[in-house]
């Protein structure tokens, strides 16, 4: 009965703390949890495909296409367009109004096609329609006699389907705050893509385009990026590469988000209390660079029987912090383990911006 008391009002005392503590959240998980996995750092995609933005001018008169084997397809989709606060939509395409002729206008035959309707049954809502062309290796020009709007714009989506072409990307993923060159590694088989081969754009996860260039290898930004952390979603590197291969032209696209990241909270050492009962409290003191909500989740450990290092239990708190301020973390034990206590596994969240950091041991 004794025993029970005390359990009780240890647990009280871990409650009553809790909610002193800046009205932190607890919680502790059933299981004791392993080690978070690695941080994503370099991103790699590989492009089998090219789109472009055309106007209702060009798709009149005329657009080339690039497109070296049988396997392909085509998309062509009208894009909303924004002018003094207003939505702008083009008109629905006609599919019975394209043509694809040759460098010496010359038509070109067209095959397995779909129509606007075909294509919202395949899953395409955007009014979009497809086809195929009946002869590659040639310079090809895509054009409508549709009467479309000069100013309307649509998207030309070229994809070749397990092309032996494939763009290649290596880029950082996690991009340290005010830094203005990042790595970009882009290839296509064992050619390195050529600065001059490249048009890149960069935009912010508001969707505002920014000031980018290609230069050896690397994205380079005009300015520091202002935007941190990804509540608002990614930063975006789009790279659009025309290049020459065995004598044909080879358009690719391929898009390559990353973070803007910064070490916006640190750790002092942690003290660790025990309360008896198998009750534990450690006291970890942190401090942010910017107020928000951020979180703390480690794994108690202590020593075994025969002297190893045992895993105990693993708590996550959270709370609003300002400044310089502590997480307050109560573990509760379901086997004994003697002393020196300790944490191991910490990760720190930056929930407002959605950042994590993995806190050296």
């Amino acid at each position: 009965m004794i025993n029970n008391l005390s359990k009780i009002c240890a647990a009280i005392l871990l409650v009553s703390s809790a909610a002193n503590a800046n009205e932190q959240t607890v919680y502790q998980f059933p299981e004791v949890q392993s080690a978070s996995v690695a941080q994503l750092h370099m991103l790699e995609k590989d492009s089998v495909e090219y789109w472009q933005r055309v106007s209702g001018k060009e798709l009149k008169r005329g657009v080339p296409v690039f497109v070296n084997q049988a396997e392909h397809f085509i998309r062509i989709a009208p894009k909303a367009r924004f002018e003094s606060g207003e939505v702008f939509k083009p008109r629905d395409l006609q599919l019975d109004k394209f043509s694809v002729s040759d460098a010496n206008a010359q038509q070109l035959p067209m095959h397995a096609i779909a129509a606007r309707e075909q294509m919202q049954n395949a899953g395409f809502t955007d009014g979009s329609v497809g086809l195929k062309l009946g002869q590659v290796n040639a310079k090809a020009m895509l054009k409508t006699s549709q009467a479309l709007n000069d100013n309307d714009t649509y998207l030309v989506h070229v994809n070749e389907k397990g092309s032996r072409n494939a763009l290649h990307a290596k880029t950082q993923f996690k991009v340290n705050d005010q830094q203005q060159r990042v790595g970009m590694q882009l290839s296509m088989g064992q050619k390195r893509v050529k600065d001059n081969e490249v048009q890149l754009s960069l935009y912010s996860p508001e969707g505002e385009q920014l000031d980018v260039r290609y230069e050896n290898g690397e994205a380079v930004f005009t300015y520091p990026l202002e935007t941190l952390g990804a509540a608002n979603g990614y930063y975006e590197l789009e790279a659009n590469v025309e290049t020459k291969v065995n004598g044909q032209t080879v358009k690719r696209s391929i898009k390559m988000p990353f973070v803007n990241s910064s070490q916006t909270i640190t750790m002092d050492n942690a003290k660790v209390t025990a309360l008896g009962n198998n009750q534990y409290q450690a006291w970890v003191p942190v401090q942010v660079t910017d107020s928000g909500r951020y979180a703390i989740r480690a794994t108690l450990t202590g020593k075994g029987d025969k002297g190893e290092r045992v895993k105990l239990a693993t708590v996550e708190v959270a709370k609003q912090i300002d400044n310089y301020d502590q997480f307050m973390m109560p573990f509760s034990v379901s086997k004994a383990a003697k002393a020196p206590f300790e944490l191991v596994d910490i990760e720190l969240t930056d929930q407002t911006r959605m950042l994590k950091f993995a806190q050296g041991q």
